[in-house]
């Protein structure tokens, strides 16, 4: 009789394991691409990668961005897209109970990526926010002032021989040949570098240029030449280059009106620069606390109207000094909730 119970007891256990066994799932992950700009992203080269960092699952994502992966087993993953255009993201999740929905949003390196994870059966307990890490860029190589990038003493002498070569060949070209005429449209197309900086040095020279890096002893100056190191203890005076422009200001905080599905922005734009700005155009943005964006909308100001030479006729220009009014509607993505806004604008030089 001991031995039929300890059998039945044996065949009980083996029975459960199996149970146990048949309760283990596998799940669906599923979501959509979309860029920083909320617009979904289809022929995104997806890629599942487990703990180890080997490839489980890869796809791409379809119409409207969307993407489904099946069958895949409890553990902790990181979903990896990439895009010829718009860039790469990535995004942890772990599959433990249920199937999950996610949003991944890639970028061309300069914003981070963010995500929303949320639960397409059950509602999640707790939810993590992996915060936006930038990445590291390569310091520039330097030149440094002591090291010459050209032999002095040859190349001066090389160079003197050859002005005194070419004064001989401009005086006989000088004899018969004359400044050809050149058209104004030809002149045009010549484009002329502008540099924001000017340098004077102890010796008197003169040297124009973007400033590029600015260190304790040093300056470092992109010239029509190439970039120049110079050494501040050398430096007179350096001015900047102000050209006259459009600049266009929002006049104080926007008015908002708050509804659960939009956001209403109206205020007052200022031209305050030198320049008629042409196409002026409000862009504003609404985030949420993972600062994923919940909504983006744009409104051109009505201003003056402007007979320009392409024959298009606008009125959205600002002459200096002029300001406008702006009603902007963002409307909110469903399901998502606005924490907080941008208020970005946009406009041309045109003539």
């Amino acid at each position: 009789m001991n031995r039929y119970l300890t059998w039945l007891l044996l065949l009980g256990i083996v029975f459960a394991v199996n149970v146990k066994q048949k309760v283990k799932k596998k799940f669906t992950v599923s979501g959509v691409v979309q860029n920083s700009a909320g617009k979904r992203i289809k022929k995104v080269k997806l890629s599942i990668i487990n703990e180890e960092g080997k490839k489980i699952e890869s796809g791409k994502s379809k119409g409207g961005g969307e993407f489904k992966f099946k069958k895949i087993r409890a553990g902790s993953y990181t979903l990896m897209g990439e895009h010829k255009k718009e860039g790469s993201g990535d995004v942890k999740f772990t599959l433990n109970t249920t199937d999950v929905d996610l949003t991944l949003i890639i970028s061309d390196g300069e914003i981070s990526n963010t995500l929303s994870q949320t639960n397409s059966k059950a509602e999640l307990t707790e939810q993590k926010v992996i915060l936006p890490q930038q990445r590291q860029k390569p310091a520039k190589p330097k030149l440094k002032f002591e090291d010459l990038f050209f032999e002095y003493d040859s190349n001066l002498k090389a160079l003197k021989t050859e002005i005194d070569s070419l004064k001989r060949v401009v005086k006989g070209y000088q004899k018969g040949q004359t400044m050809p005429n050149v058209s104004r449209e030809l002149l045009d197309l010549i484009k002329v570098p502008t540099f924001q900086h000017q340098v004077e040095l102890q010796n008197g020279t003169v040297v124009a240029g973007d400033l590029l890096e600015e260190s304790d002893s040093t300056l470092t100056l992109k010239t029509q030449i190439g970039t120049l190191v110079l050494k501040k203890e050398m430096v007179v005076r350096m001015d900047e280059f102000k050209k006259p422009g459009p600049k266009v200001i929002l006049l104080g905080d926007p008015f908002i009106d708050y509804y659960p599905d939009r956001q209403i922005f109206s205020g007052q734009v200022k031209n305050v620069g030198e320049i008629r700005a042409d196409f002026v155009r409000i862009i504003g943005n609404l985030f949420d606390q993972t600062t994923s964006i919940t909504g983006t909308d744009s409104i051109f100001v009505k201003g003056t109207r402007i007979v320009y030479e392409s024959n298009v006729v606008a009125d959205t220009a600002l002459e200096p000094g002029q300001t406008a009014p702006y009603t902007l509607t963002i409307p909110i993505t469903k399901g998502r909730k606005a924490e907080y806004h941008t208020m970005d604008i946009h406009w041309e030089e045109t003539k």
